[in-house]
């Protein structure tokens, strides 16, 4: 099977990685965009990881182990949390490079040349005036992808959230602060040589200049270290899914399919969009290799799918006033909602069966609460 593969991110790389170690097909990445950046935190959990290739001695994974994670709640409440397993951290444009580098190696082709047009034929337009036809297109071109414009149309801005910020030289905590009245949150990451500084917020809520601002003043009262005018910021929008089960059951058509951001693959309540991509990527792989593409959008349902829609279906309640205050000032005091929290963190906890933890979890949270509030 002849594939092009538009975007050369995790989730484009990694499934061209896939086609060509399995022999599933023969792979074309289009990807003139590298090297390139984003404001995205590049945090990589042992799920994730889990997922890539195996690091050569001579090009190690390029990033930052983190082993505890600060979470504050914009009011005055913090907690500081060991991570029983690090997070990798690193930056989006070392990591994207290190991926596309393993695809090669397997045996994908990467053509630097930006995609203007396809169609449901299989035809395949770039702007270098190149000019083929695949058996299969796969959209892995992001939150404003072309192939997810074509054949679907855009993700409704209803269902974007807009994440912007800058690169600071120096280190600082992995912390995630939430911003009061703004359904979203602050993040500091710090990656192998700089931190990641940013805030993300449903697209709808402030226009990107203003949510820029908001940030500033927030790093500049907060962590005036990290805090540079002259910084140039970053903004791009994270694609989710709604709470129907069609918003996942549309990802690929007869030629077509679409994986990480450019299928809206994203946690609504988070935004981390990482391990889904490299996820559909996998899952998408095993599709093809089966010769299965038709059933792609309800293995990706299955997989993963069920936990996003969940995940929509908490937004509001997550980021209702006082919530978050709520649960930083629990986890504080409490080891058992620190744990939840903790695996929240690792991926390790789904939204589908956080309530029955936290309901077993309550005696023990009760018994922890009182003895530190009258100690």
């Amino acid at each position: 099977m002849k594939v092009a593969v538009v975007g050369a991110g995790p989730a484009g790389s990694l499934l061209a990685w896939r086609l060509a170690r399995d022999g599933a097909a023969s792979p074309t990445l289009f990807d003139a965009s590298h090297p390139r950046e984003k404001p995205c935190g590049g945090g990589l959990t042992l799920k994730a990881l889990q997922l890539l290739p195996a690091a050569p001695a001579s090009d190690p994974l390029p990033v930052r182990w983190v082993d505890a994670c600060r979470f504050e709640s914009g009011h005055g409440e913090q907690v500081d949390m060991p991570l029983p397993r690090p997070v990798a951290i690193g930056a989006r444009r070392d990591v994207d490079a290190w991926l596309l580098r393993r695809a090669v190696e397997a045996g994908a082709t990467h053509v630097a040349e930006r995609v203007t047009q396809v169609d449901g034929g299989g035809a395949l337009r770039t702007a270098a005036g190149r000019e083929e036809r695949f058996d299969l297109i796969v959209g892995a071109d992001g939150a404003g992808s072309l192939v997810r414009r074509t054949f679907l149309g855009a993700t409704p801005p209803a269902r974007l959230t807009m994440a912007a910020g800058w690169f600071a030289p120096g280190t600082a905590t992995m912390t995630v602060r939430f911003v009061p009245g703004l359904a979203g949150y602050l993040w500091l990451f710090p990656r192998p040589d700089h931190v990641g500084v940013g805030i993300c917020a449903p697209l709808q809520a402030l226009p990107t200049r203003e949510l820029i601002g908001r940030l500033r003043d927030l790093v500049a009262r907060s962590y005036p270290a990290l805090s540079d005018e002259d910084a140039q910021p970053y903004a791009h929008t994270i694609p989710s899914p709604s709470t129907d089960p069609a918003s996942i059951g549309e990802i690929a058509g007869e030629r077509w399919a679409l994986v990480g951001d450019a299928a809206a693959l994203a946690d609504p309540v988070t935004g981390e969009g990482i391990y889904y991509a490299l996820r559909s990527a996998c899952v998408l792989a095993d599709a093809l290799r089966e010769g299965a593409l038709g059933r792609y959008p309800e293995r990706a349902l299955a997989d993963f799918g069920r936990e996003l829609l969940t995940a929509a279906r908490l937004h509001a309640r997550f980021y209702a006033p006082g919530f978050t205050r709520r649960m930083i000032r629990f986890a504080s005091r409490s080891r058992a909602i620190r744990e939840v929290l903790t695996d929240l963190v690792l991926g390790d906890q789904g939204y589908g069966g956080l309530k029955r933890r936290l309901v077993r979890a309550a005696p023990r949270f009760a018994w922890q609460y009182a003895t530190s509030t009258f100690r």
